[in-house]
């Protein structure tokens, strides 16, 4: 229980940091989606990405900044899912236009 304890001091003295690392880890993460096509694989390296570099930076890591970055690159691969499914929408719409 000491864990949630401690919880808020550890996200009020260091959200910067924190948040700069989410970024990091974000960008890392998708570097690795767009180069594997693997959502799976991107999703699950997302929070070892974070635990490095948070263990680097600050040399302490919290089990719920490892859930945030996770969270954070599901979000980030459902939106380009998304927008890809757009384009294959407007390609097929095109497509049945001029046919």
């Amino acid at each position: 229980m000491s864990y949630f304890y401690e919880l808020p001091y550890v996200m009020a003295d260091s959200m910067w940091i924190n948040l700069e690392l989410l970024l990091v880890t974000a960008c890392i993460s998708t570097i690795i989606f767009v180069l594997t096509k693997n959502e799976y694989v991107s999703l699950l390296s997302s929070a070892p990405v974070f635990y490095v570099t948070s263990l680097l930076q600050n040399t302490t890591t919290h089990l719920f900044f490892l859930l945030a970055a996770m969270i954070v690159q599901t979000a980030i691969i459902m939106t380009m899912q998304y927008q890809n499914q757009k384009k294959l929408i407007r390609i097929e719409e095109k497509q049945e236009n001029t046919i």
